[in-house]
């Protein structure tokens, strides 16, 4: 079975951010995210269970080369990812809204 993953318009926003900040720092590095992105994106889709709970039911994917993981729960057959967190952010923001 295959989780279907849905993003939130806050974690949107957080990727896009990231993807742009890499792409300047560097040409390709946000290429290189997107990519990693899309490795755990591919895990969670096949089994979200694979990464820790973390807080309650949330639990977090972890970036290899970047500062960053994936907030996300599962609920029935979806994987919902609430947010592209770096690792310096404080963690009680983890799961605030604007």
């Amino acid at each position: 079975m295959l989780y279907k993953i849905e993003i939130t318009i806050l974690a949107e926003e957080e990727y896009y951010s990231t993807f742009c900040y890499y792409e300047n720092q560097e040409l390709g590095l946000g290429d290189k995210f997107e990519k990693e992105t899309e490795l755990l994106i591919k895990k969670l889709r096949k089994n979200p269970y694979l990464f820790q709970r973390k807080y309650k039911h949330y639990r977090e994917a972890i970036y290899k080369r970047f500062p960053y993981y994936i907030v996300y729960e599962i609920i029935e057959s979806s994987v919902i990812i609430h947010s592209f967190f770096h690792t310096s952010r404080n963690p009680k923001r983890k799961l605030k809204t604007k």
